[in-house]
């Protein structure tokens, strides 16, 4: 991997910056586009039992990180060179950053609940999810969905593996678009809730490709030199949080907060 002009990572940047914009547009009308599709999609669910299943168990959310995680150690064991390990680190906090972003929009744009909650639709629940009145006492059904923070920040992951590494990183979107297509089947999230998370996490994943970006990872990478007993004791720890999207820190503070 070459070093990329500032000019193209702010060029790429500013593409995907409007993808995300466009896609967000269409999840604040969601008669557009979001609702016929997902409409469309749940009458095959009706009749195939068995790709529910298969979907419900490719789409569990600790297996999509563990895949994707699983690559980008992959990649830093590659025999890479410094410089390119500095840019996965670099894109690490990228994917992280994205996927805070996308949990403030999710909280803040007033996008549609989950399709399968979405009143105007009344979609036929696949079976593999459970009783409907029993997911609306578990679960959030007045939550919003655009973005996903849980795609935006293992799309950002992958993005960051691409750029180094093609295969692996083809590999890598592979198994995590996978994931969030099966909830767009199993109607947990709506077609421009994935498109919109993919184009942010790209937008900031290539800004993490900049000059300033790679120093900061170049830290990192010195630290493994010095101390590899307390580097990657450290990072063991914060790549589980991120296989799980930080979810026992977000346990732990609801807790605190109460």
């Amino acid at each position: 991997m070459r070093a990329v002009p500032h000019r193209t990572c702010l060029a790429n940047a500013a593409a995907f910056s409007l993808l995300f914009l466009a896609t967000a547009i269409l999840a604040l009308y969601p008669d557009w586009l979001n609702r016929p599709v997902a409409k469309a999609i749940n009458s095959l669910t009706m009749d195939w039992q068995f790709a529910n299943a298969l979907a419900f168990t490719v789409a569990y959310p600790t297996l999509q990180g563990l895949a994707v995680v699983s690559l980008v150690w992959c990649c830093w064991f590659s025999g890479i060179k410094a410089e390119l390990r500095a840019h996965i680190v670099s894109g690490t906090f990228a994917a992280i950053l994205a996927g805070l972003i996308a949990h403030l929009l999710h909280r803040t744009l007033p996008t549609s609940s989950q399709p399968i909650f979405d009143p105007p639709l009344q979609l036929h629940v696949p079976a593999v999810l459970g009783d409907i009145d029993t997911l609306r006492t578990t679960s959030s059904p007045n939550s919003h969905t655009f973005p996903s923070e849980r795609a935006t920040m293992f799309a950002g992951l992958a993005i960051a593996v691409f750029l180094i590494r093609p295969k692996l990183g083809l590999l890598a979107l592979g198994c995590t678009m996978l994931a969030d297509v099966s909830r767009i089947y199993l109607g947990l999230h709506y077609p421009t809730d994935i498109i919109g998370s993919y184009s942010l996490a790209a937008a900031i994943v290539w800004l993490a490709q900049m000059q300033w970006s790679s120093e900061l990872g170049l830290r990192f990478v010195r630290w493994e030199n010095i101390s590899p007993s307390t580097f990657y004791m450290c990072a063991f720890f914060a790549y589980y949080q991120v296989t799980t999207a930080f979810q026992d820190l977000r346990d732990l503070a609801g807790i605190l907060l109460r």
